[in-house]
């Protein structure tokens, strides 16, 4: 059974920490505006570790949550904690170009 999605935000002494859970698709839309008012600090970790599939409209979501750290919370992103082909799927549709590994 799939776990469902939800996103934490974890504060730490470097920045914040936005740790994934479950499967990232178009049900997960309604939980992005609540992380992004949550994001304080101007480094943000993005962690994958519990991440199950992403598919094309979580990418998507991952592309313009991104976009809008850096450009309104003028934030460095990182991304970590992705399973191999997730990894794959972020360098295919250029994730890595926004965030750093």
């Amino acid at each position: 059974m799939e776990q469902p999605f939800k996103i934490n935000v974890c504060k730490y002494v470097g920045g914040d920490i936005v740790q994934f859970h479950g499967n990232i698709d178009a049900d997960a839309d309604r939980y992005f505006d609540d992380f992004f008012k949550q994001i304080s600090n101007n480094r943000i970790v993005m962690d994958f570790s519990n991440t199950g599939r992403i598919n094309s409209m979580g990418i998507a979501l991952l592309l313009r949550s991104i976009k809008r750290i850096k450009t309104e919370k003028q934030a460095e992103v990182s991304i970590k904690g992705l399973n191999q082909i997730n990894n794959m799927l972020f360098r295919m549709t250029g994730i890595f170009q926004l965030a750093s590994e």
